[in-house]
């Protein structure tokens, strides 16, 4: 009986075990029960008990850097929304005499094509970013909750902006490689067709030069600005918050799921592109290649 009570007391117990094997586990009243983990209901903290919260000072830097992205997100969807309804009201509002409202010389308006394209675009991240913008809301409020509480715990948007951090890079760079591509060669075949003098395309050109330009300084700052965050986040926590194997993990699956984007925007674009071309090769009794 007694070596039965010292072996019992030798034993770890299985909640103070979860503790050190859970990184997220600081100081939680959560239960745990097999391999599910039951949370205790939070009780609803009013807004001015919320605001007097002292968060950390890492914490909080994080939590405007989420708010600054998502700010400037919305800012850049609202510019480009708003300058592509411009131009799309000059090309369909008309005066008597056909002339666009502000009679500009309808050779600097981009096309309307073009112009919708950049609507719906800036249309999705505006989307995203509320999204965005509501769900990192109602992060902070539950982590506030949780120090009223008295329970301290890596917050949940923090491990979320982490595991982005990681893939985002990814994300940037293939993101990045197809604009350089697909608007490189859109600008080469908009630059030999407005050599032919048949049309003038110097507004679309100069609009995808633009793109280009952007898309350059943009991810050359995003790479800098997700490096600083995961090492502020890493030296804030004396350790990488998402074990290295999920790292990897996480950053196969974002390589897989873009290499799958790429190619299959790739086919698409050949099967517009090239059929048709092939096409009226074959009707105008020419090679389908200079070589064949």
């Amino acid at each position: 009986m007694n070596n039965e009570i010292i072996n019992g007391i030798q034993q770890p117990n299985p909640n103070e075990q979860n503790k050190i094997n859970n990184p997220n586990y600081v100081n939680s009243s959560d239960s745990v029960f097999g391999d599910k983990k039951f949370r205790g209901l939070t009780p609803e903290f009013t807004k001015k008990e919320l605001e007097a919260v002292n968060v950390n000072k890492r914490i909080a830097k994080e939590i405007k850097m989420e708010k600054y992205k998502i700010a400037f997100l919305m800012f850049a969807s609202i510019i480009c929304a708003t300058v592509s309804i411009f131009f799309i009201a000059l090309n369909y509002i008309k005066l008597s005499d056909g002339q666009n409202f502000l009679k500009i010389d309808p050779k600097l308006i981009p096309s309307v094509a073009i112009m919708i394209s950049i609507l719906v675009l800036s249309s999705i991240v505006m989307i995203i970013a509320l999204i965005d913008l509501r769900h990192i809301l109602i992060d902070v409020k539950g982590y506030k909750s949780d120090l009223l509480m008295g329970k301290e715990r890596i917050p949940f948007f923090i491990i979320k902006s982490y595991k982005k951090i990681v893939k985002r890079h990814i994300f940037l760079n293939w993101a990045c490689f197809g604009i350089y591509l697909y608007g490189g060669l859109t600008t080469l075949i908009l630059f030999l067709i407005n050599k032919s003098d048949k049309i003038n395309l110097d507004s679309e050109i100069m609009i995808f030069i633009v793109v280009l330009s952007l898309t350059a300084i943009i991810q050359i700052f995003s790479l800098m600005f997700n490096y600083s965050r995961k090492g502020n986040i890493d030296s804030f926590y004396g350790y990488e918050i998402i074990p290295v194997d999920q790292q990897l993990a996480l950053k196969k699956a974002a390589n897989k799921f873009c290499m799958l984007i790429f190619f299959t925007i790739l086919a698409i674009v050949l099967f517009v592109v090239f059929i048709p071309y092939f096409i009226i090769r074959k009707k105008s009794d020419k090679k389908l290649w200079w070589f064949l």
